[in-house]
Parts: C-alpha cells; sequence; structure tokens
C-alpha cells in the first residue's frame, strides 16, 4: 500500500513539474513574442517598403536588426497578418499546426495565450483594428 501511495505521489509531481515547465516555457515564448510583434508593427507602420512585403519576408525584414529575436521560434511556424497599419504575428507548432500564441504589434502585453486551450487551429483570431483602435483606411 505504501509502495503505491508513493507510487501516485510520484506520477502526480512529474506531471506538475511538467505542466509548470510548459507555462515556462509559454511565458518566456510570449516575452518573446511581444518584441517580434513591435518590431513587425514598428516595420509595417513606418518602413515604406514594407508595403510590398508578405508574412516571411515581412518578418525577416522586421527583425533583420537583430536575428537573435527570431531564435526561440526556430522550431516553431510563425505567421503574419498585416490590416493596413496594424499587424499580427502568430506562433504555431510546426508539426501539429496548433497555434500557440497570438499578439498584435500595437499592445504592449500578449494579448491571447491559445496553448491554453479553446480554438487551436493555426489561424489568426485578433481583430486588429477593434484592438489597435486604428480607423479603416478607403
Amino acid at each position: 500500500m505504501k509502495r503505491l501511495a508513493f507510487l501516485l505521489l510520484t506520477c502526480a509531481l512529474v506531471v506538475a513539474c511538467a505542466s509548470n515547465t510548459t507555462e515556462r516555457d509559454m511565458q518566456f515564448l510570449a516575452s518573446a513574442l511581444t518584441k517580434v510583434s513591435a518590431a513587425v508593427d514598428a516595420t509595417v507602420r513606418y518602413d515604406e517598403p514594407a508595403a510590398a512585403l508578405v508574412e516571411d519576408a515581412l518578418l525577416q525584414a522586421a527583425t533583420a536588426h537583430d536575428e537573435t529575436l527570431l531564435q526561440p521560434f526556430r522550431d516553431m511556424t510563425l505567421r503574419v497578418l498585416r490590416e493596413g497599419a496594424d499587424s499580427a504575428v502568430l506562433v504555431c507548432e510546426s508539426a501539429a499546426g496548433k497555434a500557440l500564441l497570438e499578439d498584435a504589434g500595437c499592445t504592449a502585453r500578449l494579448d491571447a495565450q491559445r496553448w491554453q486551450g479553446g480554438d487551436d487551429a493555426c489561424a489568426f483570431t485578433l481583430r486588429l483594428r477593434e484592438i489597435c483602435g486604428t480607423p479603416k483606411t478607403q
């Protein structure tokens, strides 16, 4: 009986530690993502040549000044959405295509911790005009 209780306690601790590692990893990635999305936002808003760039090229142009910005995401898929002067970056698992984090560049904090449940498709869900308060241009 003691052996079974010890085994159950050990399993519970392993699961708890694994969950904390995931939380810690996601918080680290969230912090790194806010820096990437801010760089994309600045490029979209203020860099005239950026108007012709799409997803990967825009991401590369936005982070060219500091290549270490993308290192935490080297095994993940990064997507970029641009709506006028607003932008967002989405982080997904490369293998499963599951959305993990989503951030609008116009805000200082992370906008969506998608890894915690709900809709996990690797597709944008943020409404940039509402979040950023940018009026629609004709």
